[in-house]
């Protein structure tokens, strides 16, 4: 199937899809190492390594290029690692505590993403390119996870008042 967008849209949105699908393997994927360093030495110096994605300096006029319902997605996926990074930088919980947290950042990340490459998919018009690899499904958690500390409206940042 042949994509509706000229070359300059379709661009965009490859690029946007490698980025997302990035920034999701650094976060999944690093866990445990920037965890553990932020457990053991209490610093936050690392977190803009693996959070960084060419989102936030995306320009409004590459953005024109994409239709509203994947804009919309683009902002909610996004929103989520701007959270957990706020979070990580913000947080004075026990490495247990935050573990529990991003692990539920990730999984519902991980839908989202699936959701998002999705659109990006069908906007290109329902060719994937085969040389972009897309994290593998293991990120839904299909076995149910014993979560010690559920999520409740508190912790949720994105149901909190500004």
């Amino acid at each position: 199937m042949k994509s509706k967008h000229d070359e300059q849209t379709q661009r965009v949105l490859m690029l946007l899809k490698i980025d997302a699908n990035n920034l999701f393997t650094r976060i999944k994927e690093r866990k445990t190492a920037y965890l553990e360093i932020f457990a053991l030495r209490r610093t936050r110096t690392h977190f803009p390594k693996i959070f960084n994605n060419r989102y936030e300096t995306t320009s409004i006029m590459d953005l024109s290029h994409c239709g509203a319902e994947l804009i919309t997605l683009l902002d909610e996926y996004y929103s989520y690692s701007e959270e957990m990074n706020w979070y990580l930088f913000a947080t004075e919980d026990m490495p247990g505590t935050v573990e529990a947290y991003i692990d539920r950042r990730i999984k519902k990340m991980g839908k989202l993403l699936e959701t998002l490459n999705l659109f990006i998919i069908a906007e290109l018009g329902g060719e994937e390119n085969p040389e972009i690899s897309e994290p593998s499904p293991d990120y839904f958690y299909d076995e149910p996870v014993d979560e010690p500390f559920p999520e409740t409206p508190e912790d949720d940042i994105s149901s909190q008042e500004s």
